[in-house]
């Protein structure tokens, strides 16, 4: 397609008109229509809607913008993380009520597990993950240029609270719910996407 100026310059030609007749008719500064048939500026659409109705030339479409799938997949897969911090991500036995075995479920937000003796606190598992989340969308959004070291150091944290996760006694009874194994996996996916979304900006250096 021709660039706007040509356009405008060729049907203004066309019409016998001067620079200065298509600056009256459609109320527009002359040396704006000198700049730009020149090319020397990006007019905006309100400046080429009347240049155009003028000379009676139709409108330019917008440019329609590729699909950026890696931007919707690392958005959806944040949006996963952040709701399987809200769903149960462990169940253990609490005790017998009326000779019925009752539990308690942990969220994203609630309880902890161990690794030997140290206290990992759930939230502080939720907040990496979900960061990990919101580093790739910024990253498909152009904000960062790279931070795979701090990706990684969430994702080793978050394995490190899964082996804490089975080196739990039997006897605890524990059982891993949905919302833990969600938000693994979504970051692992995540990482993984934004490894290759990287390798892919490489390659077209």
């Amino acid at each position: 397609m021709k660039e706007p100026g040509k356009r405008i310059k060729e049907s203004r030609l066309k019409q016998g008109w001067t620079q200065e007749d298509l600056a009256e008719h459609a109320k527009v500064n002359l040396r704006t229509i000198q700049r730009i048939e020149n090319n020397e500026t990006t007019p905006r659409r309100k400046t080429l809607d009347l240049l155009f109705d003028v000379l009676g030339i139709d409108g330019i479409e917008p440019e329609k913008k590729p699909l950026n799938k890696y931007m919707l997949w690392s958005s959806f897969l944040t949006l996963l993380i952040v709701a399987g911090t809200f769903l149960g991500w462990t169940r253990h036995f609490k005790m017998f009520v009326d000779g019925e075995r009752t539990y308690r479920t942990f969220t994203g937000w609630t309880g902890y597990t161990f690794f030997n003796d140290y206290h990992l606190q759930n939230w502080l598992l939720s907040v990496a993950s979900i960061s990990v989340g919101f580093i790739v969308v910024a990253n498909s959004l152009g904000l960062i240029k790279n931070k795979m070291k701090y990706i990684l150091v969430q994702l080793a944290c978050l394995v490190f609270y899964l082996t804490g996760i089975l080196g739990w006694s039997g006897n605890e009874s524990v059982e891993m719910r949905p919302g833990l194994f969600l938000i693994i996996i979504a970051t692992i996916l995540l990482v993984i996407a934004y490894r290759k979304n990287g390798a892919k900006a490489d390659a077209n250096k």
